[in-house]
């Protein structure tokens, strides 16, 4: 929501419609203070039942009307300018529950007008002229359940007056000038369940007197001088579960070693725990990691052990007892017995089930050897089903898997005649399977290599594993492999083999060249960049030609779609050919980078990967506000070119609540950043983003992990929620630690802070008068504006629980979280590393698609280990450089954008037709949804709308995020065009696929064809400007109707017309009814060109 139109909604005052016909007097009242009351509601009846007051403008004449209500229940007061004579007009409203006069100028004179309010429950008297005196006219109200008196000049004289008050369950004294010597008569409200002292006189020596107060549950003590040996006198207190010490010298340990019957102790952040680990992280200070216990030994490094021969040739030799883990499960995955088709479904088969893809150690163990029909038989091993089966002894739906008396059946005998053990003493850890050659080059097709799979262990063993490998081609077309290994080249092209053994997924690299140009044969290519070279050194190894450059037409507007979404003017292309510098093109990649363009379209980009939608953020009860706060909180850093580290801890680390901070103070500040005069800054680079936590798609510690990994890694995690990832080293049981960490995330209110909070609802009139989202949202918005707190839902850490929480990093460490006060911190320590395979590599590898419609792992979010890259030394060289600029996003664009690799024509030539992955020459990509229409809107726009185009975004597509996760909500050109909605953890979501509606909407939608022949637009301009010519041009205008043409073209496809193009274009005008009938025609004809709808 623009800040425009948030003010204007906020400024509007609130009368529902009630069902009933409001009486006159009621009527003639709300006109008397329509436009200045802030809110008014009705009963159904058509009466007055709630009215707040809270504009500087409102005065005692305003609030006198009020009079008029006689079932007013709810009445608010927060304004100073309203005195004594204002407010003593409520002493008739006898049916008021909520009475909120805070801040207001009420004295002490006034108080008798309360008296009557028989059934006031609520009372706020915070901030006013009451003194003792007055409080004696609240002495009868024995209704009150709740009674504030914060910053009042109030002593202990005073709180006689409330000793009969026997319902009052919650009493406010913050800040008053209450001693040691009042506690007595507050020792008198057994009903009281929560008392907040804070900043009053009191040392302690009355605490002694709290003691007789059984329903006591909550008690704020912040900012007095109370001793730790006063605290004891507490202790007995049987319902007191939170006491508040804040701004005392008394220490956590010290007071629950005192208060041991308190679960709960709020003291001052302990030294050195000042400042949340997102502080830290801003400060430059280096964050906590793993604390792991890994007493593994290094492997040898190779060829300083023994690799052990393989299993098919070592079980001759009596003395071999093959391992589960390492032997039997790899064996059943090679011979696909636990595969999604056969045993590892999740029904099984015949009976039998195992774990999909293995892993499961215990569970495949007891399927194989426990049960009531165990597929091993100890006594008998030939008689086992785990033999008979395969070997077709027994009927067998899978067929013949190996032949009885082969290695497979000698194995899968001896491991059972030697007791068919499970994984003894949990997993062992597979560090890593060497595969040579590391890289397989062919010279012709038919040609074959052998793979060779060497297993790395933890304890230092190595054995040849070829044998119980699964091989894999990603390309049939360009090798094939056998089951053994055996790679066999296919056709020209390049693909990769990929191997299974274990948890290890490896990839190798396999090409034949396309062409004779290969290797030393290779033309003399330039390279300016090393991003260039490393491009050029694969199409060498290929015999790839790379296409010749664009031309200057083509990259600019190439690169201006690219880097802000916008076309350039023809003005721009008019200029950018006139310039003959060699360096024009780095120039214009710099000036793009700097306009409002590119940063509404990047935040874009950001806010489509993190999933911003207001719909998904209902829990914060101000959604609309907190969706517009987190684009902006993305925009700020675009602007400011922050790295994509602080992005993303400003996301990962976000709390609500700096340490120590109240839920007051939060929900203070918090509402500044809405204050209608002189808003605090929510964007300010010190402030973290929570609202990334509220999602309420991203709220289960599973949905939290798949998110973390889809935006932050680059990863798809889904499979492993269920079985071993197929492609990938994950287990199920990786994926239960890794969703560890997100566990003592909570999204709502914490344990602390749930009574701060429902009182500031109640005194807000929420959720019992105002008792719909709307109603709650638009007072929230009102209240928010004034720069008053409203009751702001936050994020917090729970704290750890007695038992160990043991979570393990994605292919790295496992350890206990009740180490960490925050259990994202370790890991953001460990994705923040300049050793973390994904970060860095996950942004630049999406980077890189946005720019060549095609990422070097393509799709750019399943960045799996059988997913490996197109260039892999092209994508380490990018993430190494990005990591050492400081995560620059800039610095990416440049390089990316500068280099010749981006520059190259769309043109093929013989060798480089068919490359769709190797960056040989630019591939035609359809243009975004918001680009598309804002293209449209920009080529039909009259010349002075479209000289500020780049910089005027507020009204853009590209600055048009969704409300909502239901397709109505998208704009009808942005849905078919393929926007995405930010609902799902996935790239896709986002379409580029032309379609049969995109079509038939360039071609005759009535919006499109309106937009043609708006009155401002340039259509409109031109058939001005062609009724004004001179005489002379009127009888031959065809320099004026080639000028039409020239600008139509450019401002379609940034380019003149061709000679042939602006003849045919010429003589169509020409013969057209009129001269702008005709140069509609070819507007419209050109916006319908594949040339204009795509990026090339």
């Amino acid at each position: 929501m623009c800040k425009t139109l948030q003010l204007a909604l906020l400024s509007l005052s609130i009368v529902s419609t009630g069902r009933a016909e409001t009486p006159p007097e009621q009527q003639a009242a709300i006109e008397a203070i329509q436009g200045i009351a802030s809110n008014i509601q009705k009963n159904r009846d058509g009466t007055v039942r709630f009215v707040r007051f809270s504009k500087p403008v409102v005065t005692d004449e305003h609030v006198a009307h009020v009079a008029a209500f006689a079932q007013l229940d709810y009445l608010a007061v927060v304004t100073p300018n309203v005195t004594d004579e204002g407010i003593k007009h409520v002493a008739g409203l006898t049916n008021l529950d909520t009475f909120f006069l805070s801040d207001s100028g009420l004295t002490d004179a006034a108080m008798p007008s309360l008296e009557g309010l028989v059934k006031l429950e609520r009372l706020y008297l915070d901030r006013t002229g009451v003194t003792d005196e007055g409080l004696k006219s609240i002495a009868g109200l024995e209704a009150l359940t709740m009674l504030s008196l914060e910053g009042l000049e109030i002593t202990d004289a005073g709180l006689e007056s409330l000793v009969g008050l026997t319902n009052l369950d919650a009493l406010r004294l913050s800040d008053t000038r209450v001693s040691d010597a009042g506690l007595e008569q507050v020792g008198r409200l057994a009903t009281l369940r929560d008392l907040d002292l804070s900043g009053t006189e009191i040392t302690g020596a009355g605490l002694v007197h709290l003691s007789k107060l059984e329903s006591l549950e909550s008690l704020d003590l912040s900012g007095t001088n109370v001793s730790l040996e006063s605290l004891t006198a507490l202790a007995s207190l049987p319902k007191l579960e939170l006491v508040f010490l804040y701004e005392t010298d008394l220490s956590e340990s010290d007071v629950v070693a005192a208060l041991p019957n308190v679960a709960r102790v709020r003291v001052n952040p302990a030294p050195g725990a000042e400042r949340d680990a997102w502080q830290r992280f801003l400060d430059g200070e280096e964050l906590a990691g793993a604390a792991t216990d890994n007493t593994e030994p290094e492997p040898a490094a190779p060829g300083e052990t023994e690799v052990l021969a393989p299993m098919n040739e070592r079980i001759a030799d009596d003395e071999t007892v093959p391992d589960f883990q390492r032997h039997v499960i790899p064996l059943l995955g090679r011979l696909g017995c636990n595969g999604r088709t056969c045993h590892g479904s999740f029904q099984g088969q015949g009976g039998f089930r195992l774990s999909m893809f293995g892993y499961d150690f215990e569970a495949d163990i007891e399927a194989l050897a426990g049960g009531e029909e165990p597929r091993v038989d100890l006594e008998n091993p030939e008689q086992s089903l785990i033999l008979l089966k395969p070997t077709l002894q027994e009927d067998h739906d899978g067929g013949l898997r190996f032949e009885a008396g082969g290695w497979e059946y000698q194995m899968l005998r001896r491991w059972i005649a030697r007791g068919a053990q499970g994984a003894v003493d949990g997993p062992r850890k597979l560090i890593r399977v060497d595969v040579t050659p590391g890289e397989v080059v062919f010279a012709r097709p038919s040609e074959t290599v052998q793979l060779q799979c060497v297993a790395v262990w933890s304890d230092g063993t190595r054995e040849d594993v070829t044998c119980l490998s699964r091989f894999e081609s990603n390309d049939e077309d360009v090798a094939t492999v056998t089951r053994n290994g055996l790679i066999e080249c296919s056709s020209p092209g390049d693909t990769h083999i990929v191997v299974y053994y274990d948890n290890s997924v490896v990839a190798t690299p396999v090409m034949l060249a396309v062409s004779d140009l290969a290797g030393e044969s290779f033309p003399d290519v330039p390279a300016p960049t090393p991003l260039d070279e490393l491009v050029v050194d694969k199409l060498s190894k290929l015999g790839i030609v790379p296409s010749e450059l664009c031309t200057d037409e083509e990259f600019l507007r190439r690169v201006s779609l690219d880097i802000h979404g916008t076309l350039p003017t023809p003005e721009d292309v008019r200029s950018f050919l006139a310039d003959e510098s060699p360096d024009k093109r780095s120039r214009k990649i710099d000036e793009l980078l700097e306009t409002p363009a590119y940063i509404e379209w990047w935040t874009m980009k950001l806010a489509d990967l993190t999933g911003c939608n207001s719909q998904h953020l209902g829990t914060t009860d101000m959604n609309s506000p907190a969706a517009g706060q987190w684009a902006a909180w993305l925009r700020r850093r675009i602007e400011d070119n922050v790295g994509w580290d602080e992005i993303a801890a400003g996301l990962i680390l976000a709390t609500s609540r700096a340490p120590g901070e109240t839920y007051a103070d939060y929900a203070a500040r918090h509402s500044t950043y809405l204050r209608r005069q002189e808003p605090e800054d929510f964007t300010a680079h010190d402030n973290s983003m929570h609202y990334y936590w509220f999602k309420s798609n991203n709220q289960t510690p599973t949905d939290r992990a798949l998110s973390f990994g889809y935006v932050f890694l680059g990863v798809r995690l889904e499979c492993a929620q269920c079985h071993k990832h197929p492609f990938d080293q994950w287990s199920k049981q990786d994926f239960e630690q890794f969703t560890q960490f997100f566990t003592r995330i909570k999204a709502g209110v914490s344990p602390e802070a749930r009574e701060d909070q429902t009182q500031l609802k109640h005194k807000l009139g929420v959720p019992v008068k105002l008792d719909t989202a709307a109603l709650r949202r638009q007072m929230y918005m009102r209240v928010a504006a004034e720069g008053l707190p409203i009751p702001w839902n936050e994020i917090y850490i729970e704290p750890p629980a007695e038992n160990p929480q043991i979570a393990k990093l994605l292919g790295d460490a496992t350890f206990d979280l009740n180490d960490y006060a925050d259990p994202r911190e370790p890991l953001a320590a460990w994705l923040f590393s300049e050793e973390n395979p994904y970060f860095a590599r996950a942004m630049v590898n999406r980077v890189w698609a946005h720019y060549f419609g095609v990422g070097i792992v393509d799709p750019p979010d399943d960045m799996n280990l059988a997913n490996p890259p197109s260039n892999g030394p092209l994508l380490d060289w990018l993430s190494r450089e990005f990591i050492a600029n400081g995560y620059d996003f800039k610095w990416l664009h440049r390089t990316i954008t500068g280099s010749r690799t981006y520059q190259l024509s769309w043109r093929t030539n013989e060798t480089n037709r068919t490359d769709s992955k190797n960056f040989s020459h630019a591939q035609i990509r359809r243009l975004p949804a918001e680009v598309t229409i804002d293209a449209i809107l920009q080529a039909t726009a009259s010349d002075a709308q479209m000289a500020n185009w780049a910089g005027n975004v507020n009204q853009r597509k590209i600055a048009h995020h969704p409300r909502s996760v239901m397709a109505s909500s998208l704009e009808y050109p942005l849905l078919i065009f393929g926007k995405p909605l930010r609902n799902t953890n996935c790239d896709c979501e986002r379409q580029s696929q032309p379609t049969l509606l995109q079509s038939l909407y360039v071609r005759n939608d009535e919006e499109l064809l309106n937009w043609l022949t708006r009155n401002d637009g340039w259509l409109a301009e031109t058939e001005k400007a062609q009724r004004t010519v001179s005489d002379e041009a009127a009888t031959d205008p065809a320099g004026q109707i080639d000028e039409f043409i020239k600008q139509a073209y450019l401002r379609t496809v940034s380019r003149l017309p061709e000679e042939a193009e602006l003849q045919r274009s010429r003589k169509h005008v020409q013969e057209a009814e009129t001269i702008p009938d005709g140069m509609h025609d070819l507007l419209w004809a050109l916006l319908n060109t594949q040339e204009f709808l795509t990026n090339h």
